[in-house]
């Protein structure tokens, strides 16, 4: 069998320029037309090119200003976090409310029990949690 080859047509240049008369239109359009658009941005928006200065002087922010050291200060605020947690202390002395470590706080929930809290059927194994009232669904 004998394969058939396409003609392909020899590469040419592009025999015509865009004249001259286009390209004059074409600038006069994109002038125009940014020039259009910047008198209706203009006409819609007075007040912008004086919205946004800053009055004289400029406001003073309340210090500090800058953070020197943003590691250090990160490590110091954790210490301080761990120290509150791992420590007892009066959150509010009228009510007598403290805050103590979770540690603590869990043993003392399991020697004394929580206050209020619905007892255990008589029988029932010391890990099942109390049965819920009738006529409600436990979840």
């Amino acid at each position: 069998m004998v394969e058939e080859t396409l003609a392909i047509p020899s590469a040419q240049r592009e025999a015509r320029d865009a004249s001259a008369r286009f390209i004059t239109i074409a600038f006069l359009l994109l002038v125009s037309g940014i020039t259009i658009i910047g008198l209706l941005c203009w006409w819609l928006f007075p007040r912008a090119p004086h919205h946004n200065l800053l009055p004289a002087p400029p406001p003073a922010y309340p210090a500090p200003r800058l953070q020197a050291s943003p590691h250090e200060d990160m490590v110091r605020f954790y210490r301080e976090e761990m120290d509150r947690l791992n420590s007892v202390g009066w959150v509010d002395r009228a009510k007598g409310l403290v805050h103590v470590p979770i540690d603590q706080a869990m043993h003392m929930i399991a020697k004394d029990g929580i206050k209020d809290w619905p007892k255990p059927p008589p029988g029932a194994p010391s890990g099942q949690a109390p049965a819920a009232p009738s006529g409600q669904a436990r979840p």
